[in-house]
């Protein structure tokens, strides 16, 4: 069951999570599902409780052919209507077949499948045995949008989109800086400021600090919002301006960053690639 905390004791904080934790932190995972009750389908390993503001969390999912909830030969048939909040998750292992419930829609899943779920909308997730694995982060505000989406949206960490555009940002005391380049995947969502999509940075991409290797290194507040990371590719350094203190991430690997907190990003080169989630309750601006 994922735990949230209400009220965060730092909110000034780095989360990470590892694809495989220790076995005693997988925990069976367990909802209410607004039409058919409490479910429990799988194992659920969080890696990020809180953010700044509303309700934020990620980690990793995954079934085989011992988790709750599943047939013996590793297949599981679950509807989950992501009742907790937008949810965008990426295929890790494993293949599926998502139908949404209201229109009969299917969409076959697989690794490096992402997957933008709305809040509210009854999927019903038919996976393969005998086993799957997906990163997800779920994201709740306090003010519900005029225009949520309504449907499942589909991409794919290896898509390379014409609309890769430079990452242009204004940091409190640096100033102007570029960082990398991104597409978006949803740029609203079902409340407060919901905007995801991939991020890349190496040589030959713009940035206002690279060096010869293809390293990137900015600062960061994350002003737009909390942010929640999964590393696809290469190695990041983060560290945090108050303390000092040093983390290393890997592809793979889990990061979430808080709004408001200052730290120094460095992207090893010669590449370096993310799946990004922001959010904030702030409604956007018109």
């Amino acid at each position: 069951m994922i735990q949230r905390e209400t009220e965060p004791p730092k909110p000034h904080k780095i989360h990470r999570g590892i694809q495989t934790p220790p076995s005693p932190e997988w925990a069976p995972f367990e909802w209410e599902e607004p039409k058919l009750g409490k479910q429990v389908h799988g194992e659920v390993a969080v890696a990020r409780t809180f953010g700044a503001t509303g309700s934020l969390s990620s980690g990793f999912w995954r079934t085989c052919t011992t988790s709750p909830g599943v047939q013996a030969d590793g297949s599981n048939q679950a509807t989950f209507s992501a009742p907790l909040g937008d949810e965008l998750a990426c295929v890790i292992d494993g293949t599926a077949v998502l139908t949404v419930v209201s229109t009969g829609k299917k969409y076959k899943v697989g690794p490096g499948s992402i997957i933008s779920s709305p809040k509210g909308l009854e999927v019903l997730w038919d996976i393969n045995g005998p086993f799957f694995k997906k990163y997800w982060c779920i994201w709740n505000g306090k003010e519900a949008t005029t225009n949520p989406p309504t449907d499942l949206k589909i991409n794919h960490v290896s898509d390379n989109p014409e609309e890769w555009t430079e990452y242009h940002f204004t940091e409190p005391k640096e100033g102007p800086q570029v960082a990398g380049e991104l597409y978006f995947i949803s740029t609203g969502g079902s409340t407060g400021t919901y905007l995801s999509g991939v991020w890349r940075s190496g040589k030959g991409i713009a940035a206002t600090n690279l060096d010869h290797k293809g390293s990137l290194t900015t600062p960061y507040t994350g002003v737009l919002g909390d942010e929640t990371i999964l590393l696809l590719e290469g190695e990041v350094e983060i560290t945090e301006t108050d303390s000092g203190k040093k983390h290393l991430f890997r592809a793979g690997d889990a990061i979430g960053l808080t709004s408001g907190m200052h730290i120094t990003w460095v992207s090893r080169g010669p590449y370096t690639k993310k799946l990004w989630v922001i959010t904030r309750d702030e409604l956007p601006q018109a």
